[in-house]
């Protein structure tokens, strides 16, 4: 009997135990030479340029941010004083503030947990808080050694915890910057993030100084979390890299590294996750989805030390992969559910846990769409930015701005921002002209205008980090469109330019013969949320609530979503849960209903006049009293044209 178990039982049942996580004080540390092994030095250097992004975030002083190196917070960064209390009354002063409280480079030491700001309103706390460092490898919130509250694994805490169920924690997010768990506290967590409908993790690494702590990203810890964009995370030690469970709302996951755990990589308990492009270099699973559904696209597993005597994925549950590289493993993936068969090439082209459904004659794997990372716009620098204030908008007056903000977006400058605050809009705002990037500084934008896409100078505009935009947005133009970490009154399109959507809330979409990549994406009108009118779509992570068509795909276009959460809410559904008309669709969801009111009909294909339905009685049953479509795929002519 090891020495940790009998420990346990002498101290009782531990928090950690009781997660199913044992830390075993007495096991050493082993961190591989990485730059000696070419394997998996050049597997990071892969992963690692999938995680280029702007990386030096600097904003206008007029902008609202709160700068916690100013006055009256007037913490240091300077690795030694302890800048705990300073931090902390940054974050508590703004409680559902939508305030941006930004750490510039430095050294943040802390010895207390660092927690998102409570309020006497309810309704106020734990939301719309962003935490936003400098640059992530030069911006480190540092725990001291040995801290107090962070030594003991039977009382684990977090550095960073971000609040509790239920869903209304809107919009949090934590951007570029490193949590350092330091030495000695083999009860740390790193982060215990909750966010919903729209809010995410960007550009960070969380590190244990000696590889101990227990989890690195707790998903867990709170249900209701999500739905959220984790990007761009890079986890380092731990038991577990990542740790994801309960049954609502998913997580999206894009370019994620997990080194040197000590259990598992990633472990999901419960919930429905979406994954693209995961590295994993550990001597222990990769994967081990103990519960709900997980989509796991693009992966390179390594393993190492003693992972030739397992498999680099345990599926307990349901199971979507494509594009899986392995090495080092004895299999890459063990399932213990649906068909029982094993995945035991190195190198896996694309595996299905359950028996593949259809409803006519249809290829026998996904739609497997072309992927377009997202573009990145390129942050530039302050004299070139420009502020509808400058024109004569105020904030919170409640007057309409949009003379104002046309004139920001005229005035030949390549970023218009918005500094914190509610702006109003009561006409049509035209994005044209120099103009690149629309940043609200977590501003509101309110109103029955609408921001028009036309013709201008740059081939690529992102707009984002807005709370909502008004009436919505008409793109009618040819070129392309990025919408990031906002809310969108709805959204139709008369171009043909590219759409990327990232960690974006709100609809109904409405996509003609347009290309569409979008992750983390959150819909929750009661009509028809998307329809796809011959267009190309592809969605890593959706999320809905309520009735209605969740997507209405027809006239030969294409639909593949990449993992989908379908929240069935409200009255009974008097329509499908898709629509297929004459087009090719794939999808890979899972259904959860708490009322009883779940979709009777999946999906409803019409082909060449005949229609079929898919039905709550063909697909697989899950533990949330909703139905689970491991892999559903439809294919219509149009199929055969080529694509550009």
């Amino acid at each position: 009997m090891k020495i940790a178990y009998i420990l346990t039982i002498i101290a009782g049942v531990s928090f950690s135990a009781c997660l199913g996580i044992t830390s075993n004080p007495q096991q050493s540390i082993s961190v591989p030479q990485q730059t000696d092994n070419p394997l998996i030095a050049n597997a990071l250097a892969v992963a690692k340029d999938k995680q280029k992004d702007n990386d030096n975030i600097v904003f206008p002083e007029d902008g609202g941010i709160i700068n916690v190196k100013a006055a009256p917070y007037n913490a240091k960064g300077d690795g030694v004083t302890d800048d705990t209390a300073a931090i902390q009354a940054a974050l508590s002063d703004y409680p559902n503030g939508n305030k941006i409280i930004y750490l510039p480079n430095g050294t943040y030491l802390v010895s207390k947990q660092l927690q998102w700001p409570d309020s006497s309103n309810g309704g106020w706390k734990h939301k719309r808080t962003i935490l936003q460092g400098q640059n992530r490898s030069k911006t480190i919130v540092k725990l001291k050694d040995k801290a107090t509250d962070f030594t003991n694994p039977a009382r684990p805490k977090s550095v960073i915890w971000t609040g509790t169920r239920p869903a209304q924690r809107f919009r949090n997010a934590i951007r570029n910057l490193t949590v350092d768990t330091g030495k000695g506290n083999r009860g740390a967590i790193g982060i215990q993030y909750i966010a919903n409908n729209q809010g995410s993790i960007r550009n960070v690494t969380i590190k244990s100084g000696d590889g101990q702590g227990l989890v690195g990203l707790d998903l867990r810890y709170t249900d209701e979390v999500g739905p959220c964009l984790i990007k761009n995370l890079q986890v380092i030690g731990f038991e577990r890299g990542i740790y994801t469970g309960n049954k609502v709302n998913s997580q999206t996951f894009e370019n994620i590294i997990l080194q040197n755990q000590r259990q598992y990589g990633l472990y999901n308990g419960g919930q429905v996750i979406s994954i693209r492009n995961l590295t994993s270099i550990n001597t222990v699973p990769a994967v081990y989805n103990a519960a709900g559904l997980v989509t796991l696209l693009d992966a390179n597993l390594v393993g190492t030390d003693k992972a030739s005597n397992q498999a680099a994925i345990t599926n307990k549950s349901t199971l979507f992969a494509r594009n899986i590289k392995t090495y080092g493993y004895q299999m890459a993936i063990k399932n213990r559910n649906g068909t029982r068969k094993n995945a035991t090439a190195a190198k896996i082209t694309e595996f299905v846990s359950h028996p593949i459904q259809n409803l006519f004659s249809t290829p026998a794997k996904s739609l497997n769409l072309p992927i377009k990372d997202t573009p990145i716009v390129p942050w530039d620098a302050l004299d070139k930015w420009v502020s509808p204030t400058k024109f004569g908008a105020i904030p919170d007056d409640r007057k309409d701005d949009s003379a104002a903000i046309q004139a920001a977006i005229d005035s030949g400058k390549t970023t218009v921002y918005f500094p914190n605050g509610t702006y109003n809009i009561d006409r049509t705002i035209y994005i044209r002209g120099n103009v690149k990037r629309i940043i609200g500084l977590e501003a509101r934008i309110r109103g029955s205008g609408m921001f028009k896409f036309t013709d201008g100078s740059s081939p690529l505009v992102i707009m984002e980090r807005l709370d909502g935009n008004g009436g919505g947005i008409i793109h009618a133009s040819n070129r392309t469109l990025v919408l990031s970490s906002m809310g969108v009154a709805n959204y139709s399109n008369t171009g043909s330019g590219e759409l990327y959507i990232e960690d974006v809330a709100s609809g109904p979409w409405t996509f003609n013969q347009q290309k569409v990549w979008a992750r983390q994406l959150n819909v929750e009108n009661p009509t028809t949320k998307i329809t796809n009118n011959g267009g190309t779509l592809w969605i890593l992570g959706l999320k809905t609530e309520r009735g209605g068509i969740v997507v209405d795909t027809k006239s030969d276009g294409k639909t593949e979503v990449a993992g989908g959460f379908i929240y069935s809410t409200s009255g009974p559904k008097q329509t499908p849960m898709f629509t297929n008309q004459d087009s090719s669709v794939s999808l890979t969801v899972s259904e959860c209903n708490f009322n009883r009111n779940y979709f009777t009909t999946l999906v409803m294909e019409k082909r060449d006049r005949q229609r079929k339905t898919l039905n709550r009685g063909d697909a697989l049953r899950n533990r949330c009293n909703g139905s689970t479509i491991p892999l559903y795929r439809s294919y219509s002519n149009g199929e055969l044209k080529p694509q550009n």
